[in-house]
């Protein structure tokens, strides 16, 4: 399943390596060399994720003065990069990760320099559009491919597991420094200095992960004509797989699930930066946000430790009971600095519904669709924050600077109800076929 690479395999990490469970678990994870290297290269070929919105919103501020310009922008990039993620994702199930990494690579830095030159010849809106377009469309999905790397290095089980829960440390160590870092470089260097920094760190970080090989699925393993990989017919040659995710209730479970949570998170940031504000304390908004990452990341690290034999499916329940619970708990907060602990206790909830959401869609979907799966899971989250930002700031401008909270209490049990109403569908229709 994997080609042989420095970083994708190798002597030292035997396809199926043993890992233990608890904190050994990660100790011996790390101890094999090239896992380091692979988690290393993944934050760097990650890093655009997180750098393009708030690049784009600041250069295109500092080119046109106009800050609703430089909303739009940034959310046309944001939403490039939301639609552009599963059309990766399958190329790169049919024909390999190193080709869409290799696009990222040429394509992204290109974009970069258009959108730059367009904004510093003041180019109307149109051009503006089209160049945070292609920023953020020639970005790929690293997060997903690195998901789908570690099944093929680590087999399943406890190390799976710890693989999953780094990659979801990993997304929060990225995006909370992410765009303090766009800030910071585009204050002290230069306007476009994160644009700068998104290419250069695309370039490398696609081209390091391309060096380490690939992530591919041979054709006798992919599924023949009929659906879900049944076998082929005798003599027929084997068919690409398509990824449908309507046809698995658990994935449309999952999928939507994840558009309620990217939901709440969206109207909560608005909520937080309106509430903040309107007490005069603004500046104190990125560090109420950074609480809740410092619950994210502590929340992906205590999944690691959880014993993989608890089954996945029942795991993502209980992850979304606790996530439900605590989302809701917000509400109650009587002012905004009650948002540190409460944001820290909510934050911990996030990485154990990612993680969970991971050894669902491993176990569920066809490995033929197994990163463009994951994919449209990144992509209904990123789709739906940037609707929950709209419907954050229309709420809070029409009932209060706190008002977002109350749509997010109601938001945050559904991803618990949607999970939990499959999976007992699922449970009486297996004892109906078993009597």
């Amino acid at each position: 399943m994997t080609g042989a690479a420095p970083l994708a395999a190798g002597d030292d990490d035997p396809l199926g390596a043993h890992t233990p469970g608890g904190l050994s678990g990660y100790r011996a994870f790390f101890r094999v060399r090239s896992r380091r290297t692979l988690f290393t290269a993944g934050i760097v070929g990650r890093a655009p994720l997180a750098l393009v919105g708030f690049s784009v919103l600041f250069f295109v501020q500092a080119a046109t003065g106009s800050y609703a310009v430089a909303g739009f922008a940034s959310g046309v990039a944001t939403g490039a990069m939301a639609v552009v993620s599963p059309v990766f994702g399958r190329i790169a199930d049919r024909r390999g990760q190193r080709g869409p990494l290799l696009i990222a690579a040429i394509a992204h830095p290109i974009a970069v320099a258009l959108l730059i030159v367009f904004g510093s010849l003041h180019l109307p809106l149109p051009a503006i559009g089209v160049g945070s377009v292609l920023v953020g469309g020639t970005i790929a999905p690293v997060g997903a491919f690195m998901r789908a790397r570690w099944p093929h290095l680590v087999g399943r089980g406890a190390s799976l597991q710890v693989a999953f829960s780094i990659e979801a440390i990993a997304d929060e160590l990225v995006w909370v420094f992410g765009p303090a870092l766009a800030a910071l470089v585009a204050g002290l260097v230069h306007p476009a200095a994160g644009l700068v920094l998104s290419g250069v760190m695309g370039v490398v970080g696609s081209l390091w992960l391309r060096r380490g090989g690939d992530v591919t699925v041979p054709s006798a393993l992919r599924p023949g004509p009929q659906e879900h990989g049944d076998p082929a017919a005798p003599g027929s040659a084997p068919a690409r797989h398509v990824f449908r995710p309507w046809r698995s209730r658990r994935v449309m479970a999952l999928l939507l699930a994840n558009a309620a949570m990217g939901l709440a998170f969206g109207i909560n940031d608005v909520t937080v930066v309106a509430w903040t504000t309107s007490i005069g304390k603004a500046e104190i908004a990125g560090l109420v946000l950074t609480a809740y990452s410092i619950g994210s990341t502590s929340g992906g690290f205590l999944m690691g430790l959880v014993p993989a034999r608890i089954a996945p499916y029942r795991l993502l329940v209980g992850s979304a009971t606790v996530f439900g619970i605590f989302w809701s708990l917000l509400v109650q907060s009587p002012d905004p600095y009650w948002l540190f602990p409460l944001g820290v206790l909510a934050g911990a909830t996030i990485t154990p519904m990612t993680i969970s959401t991971n050894r669902v869609v491993h176990d569920e979907v066809n490995p033929a669709v197994f990163t463009e799966a994951l994919a449209w899971i990144s992509a209904s989250i990123a789709g739906a924050m940037a609707l929950g930002n709209f419907l954050g700031g229309v709420v809070d401008q029409a009932q209060g600077p706190s008002a977002g909270f109350g749509v997010v209490a109601y938001l945050a049990p559904v991803p618990f109800v949607v999970v939990a109403a499959i999976g007992l569908t699922l449970r009486r229709r297996a004892r109906v076929e078993a009597a």
